[in-house]
């Protein structure tokens, strides 16, 4: 099976609105009225499709942008710490934290250093690597940029919310206050149910530039499905 090259691209003056069925693009509506045009691409098996957002190869322009308006969307939530998910999240946490005048942000990792602590771990099953277990760390020496401090977490996009809910564990477990999981795109609605029930009661608000359903169909002849 062979794909085209992945292309994202983004419009000013945004798109005329688009109804189903889809081709081999879906245009996502942002905030400020401009498009964020992605590529569908069809999962194994051929009848669902994903709208696909690949942090590391959109190309600059398109991530300047989405980096533009994700500080817009976050500035106002008056984070004194950004908190990047691996792996697609630390593209956009990083420069989003620079642009709100912080001198510097956390990274979570999947990698384990020599120095970690175990207590700052927390166990993640991977939506596309479902048979192996990983864990989420966050590096002690950072703890202090963290503990207290009103936290924002950065991620690409939110799924299953498996990612999310463990950052959240973790980032409570250091003594930081998550005020907001902040992301590209909302994927679907599974990831809202996985907050819920990990934090009943609590649960931080979710800010997002845009949503994408998932869609079933065939190739060039997509619909979103419905309650995605």
């Amino acid at each position: 099976m062979t794909f085209s090259a992945y292309h994202a691209t983004w419009s000013p003056e945004g798109a005329p609105a688009a109804a189903p069925p889809y081709g081999e693009t879906y245009p996502v509506q942002l905030p400020d009225g401009s498009t964020l045009t992605l590529p569908l691409r069809a999962l194994p098996g051929g009848e669902q499709a994903i709208a696909l957002l690949m942090a590391n190869q959109t190309g600059f322009a398109v991530e300047r942008e989405l980096v533009r308006l994700l500080t817009e969307m976050v500035g106002p939530l008056a984070p004194e710490a950004v908190v990047g998910v691996p792996t697609m999240g630390l593209a956009y946490a990083r420069p989003v934290a620079e642009k709100l005048g912080m001198g510097d942000y956390v990274a979570l990792g999947h990698s384990r250093k020599f120095w970690y602590d175990d207590s700052l771990a927390i166990p993640l099953t991977s939506s596309t690597s479902p048979d192996q277990t990983k864990h989420l760390y966050l590096d002690p020496a950072l703890m202090e940029r963290v503990r207290g401090r009103r936290v924002v977490v950065i991620d690409d996009v939110l799924n299953t919310g498996r990612t999310a809910v463990a950052a959240v564990r973790l980032l409570e477990r250091a003594g930081a206050c998550v005020v907001a999981i902040a992301a590209v795109l909302t994927e679907g609605w599974a990831w809202r149910a996985a907050l819920e029930a990990a934090t009943p009661g609590a649960v931080p608000p979710v800010h997002a530039l845009g949503h994408i359903p998932l869609f079933g169909g065939q190739a060039g002849n997509w619909r979103p499905l419905p309650g995605t």
